[in-house]
């Protein structure tokens, strides 16, 4: 006769680590009946797991795109609203100067106006968004433009004396002809707000614009510069108003001047109109660009759920079989455990 030594030991152990398997894969059950998605996604799907991997650095793509897309518009808007404000600026300057009547008090007022316009296109040109100035260009985190008092007051009053041989709002400037006083306007005044001088004197904005990526392989000009032809006229025709002594000139030489402000200011509010249209378009081309990535990202998203996506009733059914398995284990460990030799005498 043979005996065969049985362990109290080993019964005990056998059942509890089952029960530590199950309690395991229990928990991954139960993580997939919650997430609808597989807790192994490498384990479940093998060599096939490459397929979702992609698709998902695909959608986080996608979705870097569309939170770029949502900053750009932010953006634009912001710029945009700047864009109507400062064409209506113009515009309303642009009334006064054709409706302006003769005599040094309506001069006054015509020059305080200009001065006032002047200041909000200072305002307008160097406003900002999240801390970036939208009228930089690329060069976002410079002030665009400089006010006019901080320099180019300076340079514009030292070209008035070097071609006249007297300050600005001097009595002298009574002498001025209509002829002197319009080749002044389109030479010497006209080249400080054309290049080096505008770059140098009232600008430091970049003349580069920014370019976004509005998809994989579509990029937009999501912004306007300062550097702009519009803007420069619209500056130069505010100050030629309201920083040359206008009522301190003689009929003759202040009628040149309002003559030359109406045609500049004239280009100025057409020029801001079509960089405001510009604008708008690009505003369009990243609207349906975000359009287009959302609907990738959708059926990115449906792609990834059919490669990783449980049952749902089985991953339930398979959660209930394991829950009774565990119970079971439970209760077979605590009649082993209550087991001595008295049992196998």
């Amino acid at each position: 006769m043979q005996t065969t030594y049985i362990s109290t030991a080993s019964l005990w152990l056998a059942p509890r680590i089952e029960l530590q398997r199950q309690q395991a894969e229990f928990a991954a059950r139960a993580q997939e009946v919650t997430t609808g998605r597989y807790a192994d996604v490498g384990l479940e799907l093998g060599i096939e797991t490459g397929r979702t991997v992609g698709a998902r650095l695909e959608m986080e793509m996608l979705e870097s795109l569309m939170i770029s897309n949502k900053t750009a518009l932010a953006r634009m808007d912001v710029t945009q609203q700047a864009l109507e404000d400062l064409e209506a600026t113009n515009t309303q300057l642009l009334a006064a100067l054709v409706a302006i009547p003769t005599g040094n008090t309506a001069s006054t007022a015509m020059e305080i106006e200009a001065q006032a316009a002047l200041e909000r296109v200072g305002d307008l040109l160097n406003g900002s968004s999240d801390g970036s100035y939208l009228f930089a260009g690329t060069n976002t985190s410079e002030r665009p433009i400089v006010r006019y008092a901080d320099g180019p007051q300076a340079v514009v009053e030292a070209a008035f004396l070097t071609r006249f041989g007297f300050a600005v709002g001097d009595a002298a400037a009574a002498t001025i002809t209509n002829a002197d006083m319009t080749d002044f306007l389109q030479n010497e005044f006209a080249d400080l707000f054309d290049d080096p001088g505008w770059g140098t004197d009232w600008s430091t904005a970049s003349d580069t614009n920014i370019v976004s990526r509005a998809a994989p392989s579509e990029r937009v000009t999501t912004s306007v510069n300062a550097n702009e032809e519009a803007f420069r006229d619209t500056v130069r025709g505010m100050v030629m108003v309201g920083a040359l002594g206008l009522s301190s000139l003689n009929d003759e030489a202040r009628q040149a001047v309002i003559d030359e402000a109406r045609q500049v200011m004239g280009e100025a509010v057409s020029g801001v109109v079509a960089q405001s249209a510009t604008l708008a378009f690009s505003q369009q081309a990243v609207s349906r660009a975000d359009q287009r990535l959302s609907l990738a990202r959708d059926l990115l998203e449906q792609d990834i759920a059919l490669f990783e996506g449980v049952d749902p009733v089985e991953a339930k059914v398979r959660l209930d079989l394991l829950s009774t398995q565990i119970e079971m284990s439970y209760a077979l460990t605590a009649q082993i455990a209550r087991l001595n030799i008295l049992n196998y005498a």
